[in-house]
């Protein structure tokens, strides 16, 4: 830095008077701290990638059906959280998303907060994000303080939606690695109210393929489906459909 700046100081009589081919080496040079080895991500798209680029807002209220004047109340039905996910469990772009390990219900916060920091973390000219949830339609009713108890369901609060576990919420993907946006998607992960992870197609083929040779080499011979096959210790008298079917998850799916 000191023999550059003995250099122009020595040079700049000579600029002033001198050809003009000498101005732009010594004028136009900048000193960078540090080296930028990674060329820039491009801007266009893969082939066959939505061009959605931001996450669309989403209703906090559900449309009334047409044949009734308000949104209907129903039961709490948390069915709809039980088990694991079978339809929306992978990822259709074969990129990066967020997935839940325990299910769980998602209120219009969560989705605001995600499309927030999706948004404005994100350059949105060099990915995409969709949605992998419907927007909130299941009402949530409280009763009010100091109300007696019984006379039918409270007023509806707010609306949620219900989410099983392994169910992908949002899918994101693009130009960008995946080293470069597990900061955002951990954050994301994080702000939910139930246990997520940030997922790769490759972290889910990897677990696929775990989960594969477990049960190809496994030696034990007193598996899950053995037992309940064979009612040992009369098993069948205290099982469910639900055991039955999700107990291999753990009791949190169940």
């Amino acid at each position: 830095m000191f023999i550059f700046f003995q250099i122009n100081m020595a040079c700049r009589p000579l600029i002033k008077n001198g050809s003009r081919l000498l101005q732009p080496i010594l004028f136009n040079r900048t000193i960078v701290n540090g080296t930028q080895d990674k060329p820039p991500f491009p801007k266009v798209l893969p082939v066959g990638l939505p061009l959605q680029n931001e996450l669309s807002e989403v209703k906090s209220v559900p449309d009334t059906p047409p044949n009734q004047q308000v949104y209907p109340n129903m039961s709490r039905r948390l069915l709809e959280c039980r088990g694991v996910e079978i339809i929306h469990d992978k990822l259709i772009h074969k990129q990066y998303g967020i997935m839940a390990l325990a299910p769980g219900l998602m209120k219009e916060s969560h989705f605001n907060t995600i499309r927030d920091m999706v948004n404005k973390r994100i350059d949105m000219e060099r990915c995409f994000s969709i949605w992998r949830v419907d927007p909130p339609w299941h009402p949530w009713y409280f009763k009010g303080l100091n109300k007696k108890r019984g006379a039918g369901k409270g007023s509806i609060e707010y609306f949620v939606t219900p989410i099983k576990a392994n169910r992908v919420i949002i899918e994101i993907g693009g130009t960008f690695t995946f080293d470069y946006l597990y900061r955002t998607l951990l954050a994301i992960a994080e702000s939910l109210p139930f246990p997520a992870i940030p997922v790769s197609q490759e972290l889910l083929d990897k677990w696929n393929a775990e989960r594969q040779e477990i049960q190809e080499k496994n030696a034990n011979p007193f598996r899950w489906e053995y037992l309940i096959r064979n009612n040992i210790m009369n098993c069948h008298r205290y099982t469910d459909f639900y055991d039955i079917e999700f107990a291999r998850y753990g009791p949190k799916v169940r």
